[in-house]
């Protein structure tokens, strides 16, 4: 018989979790308080990579997470979403360029290819139209790299899925989880619909927490509404412009992809220090107001080294409020003292999500415990340091940055 699987939250690692359970030959249903990707994964910056320097302790994660998406596409037979021409990074900073040369060594010796490239060929070939300073000799890039339109992407592994049999329940939400002595037995919808379950796997971004608190459990993500909490970022949508940009680009801290239809896609850590400042980005609904100024200032700062953007309009913006665990490290696996809940929760979810979805469903269906989790296990917090400590912990690994997520001022 197989194992009867409810997966609660449809983004990007609900869906992928979902598929690959249902490939194993489980019988999924994945639940949805709203429609599948319209939480965390409808507000990322997309960016699939594994070459940040603030997050060596799961790089392993992650260049697994960058590999899978061309395994993914393989077995779709297409991934139009995958838009994998490379990443260019650029330091004008001779300390902060020095940092990202150690680094590319690294990463290098860890097999991550990783190109040194000199301004005048980007001006050539990769990306014509960027302005680099005249200190810079050399442009680090990094040809596995690249970004996910998502909205497209989770459409087509819905379709997979549903292919598989993966049953959807959306807009209705997970407001009980049934047990019987320490297991889970299924899962109580708002609706009044009862699932039952073997298996339970949380996959709620933000919402962790609240879903995991059904159990009994804190699992204690970094609050997102304290004044200079680190877990909200700003994301910018520029109006369309006559850019050709045709790749990610990190230049200086300011990190910018294209979004489609001549719009780009902008993301500074500097700017999400002045927002963070502001404070009080929760799980409001709807969400506070955003400053008009903080948006304006992104185009601007972008418009620096893409000349296209130089009297632009923002067309949106918002804030993504991360998925931020208190040690800042994924935390993936079985529920301590709580038989068949499994969780999934992870800062940079995006690049994560096609390994992490494989290696879920290896751990539930098959029983086979996959080593790359070990470190990542959800019951290392039960002798984890107070709130406060942890939070330093999870900000320390951040200031290095990263284009999905958080990052300090330069």
């Amino acid at each position: 018989m197989s194992r009867r699987c409810v997966v609660l939250g449809g983004g990007v690692v609900g869906l992928l979790a979902g598929l690959r359970l249902a490939e194993a030959g489980a019988d999924v249903t994945l639940v949805d308080a709203s429609v599948p990707g319209s939480g965390t994964s409808a507000t990322t910056f997309a960016h699939i990579n594994a070459s940040y320097p603030g997050y060596w302790e799961y790089f392993e994660l992650r260049a697994a997470g960058v590999a899978g998406y061309r395994r993914l596409r393989s077995e779709l037979g297409s991934a139009p979403w995958l838009i994998d021409t490379g990443f260019l990074q650029i330091e004008h900073s001779a300390s902060a360029h020095q940092e990202l040369a150690e680094h590319a060594v690294r990463l290098q010796d860890a097999g991550y290819p990783v190109a040194r490239v000199s301004p005048q060929r980007v001006r050539d070939r990769l990306q014509p139209e960027l302005v680099i300073g005249k200190g810079v000799d050399e442009v680090f890039f990094f040809p596995d790299e690249g970004y996910v339109e998502v909205q497209r992407m989770l459409a087509d592994l819905l379709r997979a899925g549903t292919r598989l049999g993966l049953d959807v329940r959306q807009h209705d939400r997970a407001v009980g989880l049934q047990t019987l002595g320490a297991g889970l037995r299924g899962v109580t919808l708002e609706s009044g619909e009862h699932l039952l379950a073997d298996v339970v796997v949380c996959c709620s971004g933000r919402w962790t927490d609240q879903v995991l608190s059904l159990a009994g459990v804190e699992l204690a993500l970094l609050a997102p509404d304290g004044r200079g909490s680190i877990a909200p970022g700003l994301i910018v949508v520029t109006e369309p412009v006559l850019s050709q940009l045709g790749r990610v680009v990190c230049i200086d801290g300011m990190n910018i992809r294209p979004d489609g239809g001549g719009r780009l896609m902008l993301w500074s850590g500097d700017l999400d220090l002045d927002l963070q400042a502001l404070g009080a980005w929760g799980l409001s609904d709807p969400p506070p107001a955003l400053p008009d100024e903080l948006p304006r200032q992104a185009v601007e700062h972008a418009a620096r080294h893409v000349p296209a953007l130089q009297g632009a309009g923002v067309e949106k913006a918002h804030v993504c409020v991360r998925v931020l665990p208190r040690d800042g490290l994924p935390v993936v696996g079985w529920v301590p003292q709580t038989d068949g809940l499994y969780v999934i929760a992870a800062h940079a979810a995006v690049t994560l999500a096609p390994i992490l979805g494989e290696l879920a469903a290896q751990e539930i269906v098959e029983s086979r415990d996959a080593p790359m989790l070990e470190r990542f296990r959800p019951d290392r917090f039960c002798q984890s340091p107070s709130p406060p400590e942890g939070e330093r912990a999870a900000t320390a690994i951040s200031r290095q940055g990263d284009a999905t997520g958080v990052s300090t001022r330069r």
